[in-house]
């Protein structure tokens, strides 16, 4: 059984109701109704409340140490996940701004890629 929240104009919202109407991730939307009962921040689309954005971290990727041409470092460690906790190429903790920035960034630079690709099929997504 759901647990569910009573909001400010009486509705009564689980988790889920949060999740398909924002597109916030199962913790987002639990962290979403633990702080906040307000209807139109509850409801607000992932990444914004009251119209305004929250969220402002934008992802810098650091250049690769190459030492007698092995990468020490590649872009593609980080994000590197180990049990419920994500850490960047140096072994550091990810907060959660560092980790949407991240994905962000990464689905950038993928819808770059697939436009200046040819023969990619259904580039639209």
């Amino acid at each position: 059984m759901n647990r569910t929240y009573v909001l400010s104009d009486g509705r009564e919202v689980n988790v889920y109701d949060v999740m398909d109407a924002t597109g916030l991730t199962k913790a987002g939307a639990y962290k979403r109704l633990a702080h906040n009962r307000d209807v139109d921040d509850v409801f607000a689309k992932a990444g914004h409340m009251k119209g305004r954005r929250i969220l402002k971290h934008v992802w810098e990727s650091e250049p690769v140490r190459v030492v007698m041409g092995i990468p020490i470092n590649p872009e593609y460690l980080d994000g590197k996940v180990s049990g419920n906790s994500m850490y960047d190429r140096d072994g550091k903790l990810l907060k959660y701004g560092d980790r949407v920035a991240l994905h962000k960034y990464r689905t950038k630079n993928r819808q770059e890629w697939r436009e200046n690709t040819p023969n990619i099929k259904n580039k639209e997504r």
